[in-house]
C-alpha cells in the first residue's frame, strides 16, 4: 500500500515539473486573452506546487497513519507528525504572509514562464493559493490526533484499558 502511495505521489510529481516547466504554452491554450496568459502562468504554476506539497502530507499521513492504525508504537507516529505539521504551518504562513519572498525565489528560479511573468505576479497567486498548503497541515495533526487519543502521548497498547487493547 505504501508502494503504491509513493508511486501516485510520484506520478504527481512528475506532472507537476513537467506541467510547471510547460506553463507557457499551457497558459496560452486556456487564457482568454493575452494580456492574461502571464496570470494564468503564475496561477496554474503556485497552484500546481501548492497541490504537490497537499500529496506530500497526504502520503504522510498514509505512511505514518498506517502505522497508528496498527498499534506501532514508536516515538515516530508522534514525532513526523508533529514536524510534518510544523513543516506545512511554516509553508502556509510563508505562502499567506511572507509571499513576496517566495515570489521574488520562485520570478528568478523557475524557468518556462511566458513573457510578463512578475514576481508580483507569483506573489499574488502563493497568497491566494496558500489555503490548498493551509489543508497539507490537517492529515499530519489527523495522524497525530489518532496517535494521541489512541494509545496517549508516547504510550503503548499495554497502557489501554483492560479490553480495549487493539492487537
Amino acid at each position: 500500500m505504501i508502494i503504491g502511495s509513493f508511486a501516485v505521489v510520484f506520478a504527481l510529481f512528475l506532472v507537476v515539473i513537467i506541467a510547471t516547466l510547460a506553463r507557457a504554452s499551457i497558459a496560452a491554450r486556456i487564457a482568454g486573452t493575452p494580456e492574461e496568459i502571464p496570470v494564468v502562468s503564475t496561477r496554474l504554476s503556485v497552484t500546481l506546487f501548492h497541490i504537490a506539497m497537499l500529496a506530500m502530507s497526504l502520503f504522510l499521513m498514509i505512511a505514518v497513519g498506517t502505522q497508528v492504525l496498527y498499534g506501532i508504537t514508536d516515538t515516530e507516529t508522534v514525532v513526523v507528525p508533529a514536524v510534518g505539521a510544523a513543516f506545512f504551518t511554516v509553508g502556509y504562513v510563508s505562502a499567506r504572509y511572507f509571499s513576496e519572498h517566495s515570489g521574488r525565489f520562485s520570478h528568478h528560479q523557475w524557468v518556462g514562464g511566458p513573457d510578463g511573468e512578475t514576481a508580483e505576479l507569483f506573489a499574488r497567486a502563493y497568497r491566494e493559493r496558500a489555503w490548498i498548503v493551509g489543508l497539507a497541515i490537517v492529515p499530519p495533526l489527523m495522524v497525530l490526533v489518532a496517535r494521541v487519543i489512541a494509545f496517549g502521548v508516547l504510550g503503548t497498547p499495554a497502557d489501554l484499558p483492560v479490553g480495549a487493547d487493539l492487537s
